[in-house]
């Protein structure tokens, strides 16, 4: 057993490795937003914490007190000022929605309209970029603020490096398109690279996008994600990391600790991480489906359920957190309650495929054979081509003994693959079964033909190898 005062001790240095990594990163910041000093900062908010928190942010990234202002002035009074005076503000932070919770009526993003319209009245070619904060932001308020001129927003409680990249993004200079356009490129190609797997000369192009434009959080996340698939798991947390420290409110880093954490069988880790991407994106389903099952490998099924459920509620289209759910209740031993599931997801998305091979195959395993045989038979008739739904309805006819309909399918599926060695001696067992011998030692010698390995499957076969010492000059061992 470590001694208790050993693992403080290695708790205090992990602690302060973070402490001194974020501590790099923000003297990094400061000296990313060093030329940005001199900009006049307005922070509107009639919540006191949230205008002192921000000002403190700005104080730690080196921004005088002379250049921030902090108020809860009504928008009439601060409209006339930027009338008068509309240089003395560079950039503005101010909530999207109620300014002041008082007056719910006056909000940011009207707030946002009307200083455009002033600079417009003007003649000003010049803007003043509107920074929104708020504890939460759903994505239509995002994509509506955006198509209304928002500059850039920042959820709370953040901290000094996130607001200093929204800083950077904002006055962040025209990029020269033939950088851009490499950049991109590089970012493209990495990406194809990456899902062929190809991961070196993914992570080549990644590094090279980010010597001709820079690093950026997309170019990171790419590169982390490309050493996860590597399993190169702690330099993945390390990038990860990064870029949570350079943008505290990006989820698909988070996404991607939870990834990482999970590879490592931390699963109080991984589980924190998907927590946090379902707070910044409450729709990310991804991220429910990913806790339920972390839930069910610990055997924790009353969590699994619930992560699964409300992932189901959430897109009814994710076909994955149906299949949580019903392998959920399998491990409880309800496969009905399984089975229904399944069905629900097939309902939902009748489409697709895959989904009644699941879960006629699931019927199959319990012995639902008269529903299996239902599934089936509606897959078949959105797809007559389909091979293995023949073939699986067979095997569900054979089970209830319709052995004329079960022979049927598996000559259906012959007729489009007569090479098929497994559906040869499906046939040739529906035959046994039936009683037709012959033609059932005609049809397994074709399969044994095609596939002399089936000859281990057929003598294991107790009933079916009983064939052996009635033929045994007509079977083809």
């Amino acid at each position: 057993m470590i001694p208790e005062s050993l693992m403080e001790d290695s708790d205090k240095a992990v602690d302060t490795k973070k402490i001194m990594f974020r501590q790099k990163l923000v003297g990094e910041i400061r000296g990313k937003v060093a030329h940005l000093l001199e900009k006049n900062i307005l922070i509107i908010s009639g919540d006191v914490t949230s205008r002192e928190r921000l000002r403190g942010f700005l104080l730690t990234l080196g921004f005088s007190e002379e250049k921030i202002e902090t108020t809860n002035s009504h928008p009439a009074q601060l409209m006339t000022r930027i009338k008068k005076s509309p240089e003395a503000v560079d950039v503005i932070f101010c909530p999207l929605k109620a300014l002041n919770q008082r007056v719910t009526s006056e909000t940011g993003a009207h707030f946002l309209g009307i200083v455009k319209e002033i600079l417009a009245r003007q003649g000003l070619k010049r803007r003043i970029p509107f920074i929104f904060f708020e504890k939460t932001f759903e994505r239509e308020e995002i994509i509506s603020a955006f198509q209304a001129g928002a500059s850039q927003f920042l959820v709370l409680p953040s901290d000094p490096i996130s607001l200093g990249q929204k800083l950077i993004e904002v006055f962040e200079e025209w990029k020269d398109p033939a950088v851009d356009h490499e950049v991109k490129k590089l970012l493209s190609e990495g990406n194809k690279l990456q899902v062929q797997g190809l991961y070196e000369e993914a992570i080549s192009h990644y590094n090279r996008a980010m010597e001709v434009g820079g690093e950026n959080v997309e170019l990171l996340t790419e590169k982390a994600n490309t050493l996860l698939k590597m399993e190169d798991i702690d330099q993945a947390i390390f990038l990860f990391k990064k870029i949570t420290e350079l943008e505290s409110n990006y989820p698909a880093a988070y996404q991607g600790l939870g990834m990482a954490y999970e590879q490592l069988g931390d699963y109080r880790e991984a589980k924190n991480n998907y927590i946090k991407v379902i707070d910044l994106e409450p729709h990310n389903i991804q991220a429910y489906y990913s806790i339920g099952t972390l839930y069910q490998d610990e055997g924790n099924y009353d969590k699994a359920q619930n992560y699964f459920e409300k992932g189901i509620a959430i897109n009814k289209n994710f076909t994955k957190v149906y299949f949580g759910l019903a392998k959920n209740y399998e491990a409880l031993d309800r496969p009905e309650k399984a089975l229904q599931v399944y069905k629900e997801a097939i309902e939902q998305n009748p489409t697709q495929t895959f989904l009644y091979v699941a879960a006629g195959d699931f019927c199959l395993k319990h012995n639902f054979n008269k529903d299996a045989e239902e599934i089936f038979s509606k897959a078949i008739s959105q797809n007559e081509t389909h091979i293995h739904l023949y073939n699986r309805m067979g095997i569900a006819l054979r089970k209830q003994k319709k052995f004329d309909a079960a022979i049927t399918n598996f000559a259906k599926a012959l007729k489009i693959n007569p090479k098929d060695p497994n559906l040869s001696y499906n046939l040739a067992k529906a035959y046994f079964i039936k009683g037709d011998e012959l033609l059932a030692i005609e049809k397994l010698n074709k399969a044994l033909e095609l596939n002399p390995e089936l000859k281990q499957k057929f003598e294991q076969d107790k009933s079916f190898s009983k064939l052996i010492a009635k033929y045994p000059d007509k079977l083809h061992l």
